[in-house]
């Protein structure tokens, strides 16, 4: 699975495939969708936080 997440709060957030650096968003063809739906928007930012517990998951908190 190669896809990314931002979600600056649990309203709105993006879901794509692109790395965000210069190289990439210049020379890659990649997708996203910006999504809107606070719900599922916050079942995504909740699944994110799970996976970050260090007793749940295998991510590390980046900050």
């Amino acid at each position: 699975m190669h896809a990314k997440l931002v979600a600056a709060d649990e309203d709105v957030a993006l879901l794509g495939s692109a790395n965000l650096t210069d190289r990439a968003l210049a020379h890659n063809l990649e997708v996203g969708v910006v999504l809107r739906d606070p719900d599922v928007v916050r079942r995504l930012v909740r699944h994110f936080r799970a996976l970050m517990r260090p007793q749940d998951g295998p991510l590390r908190p980046t900050g």
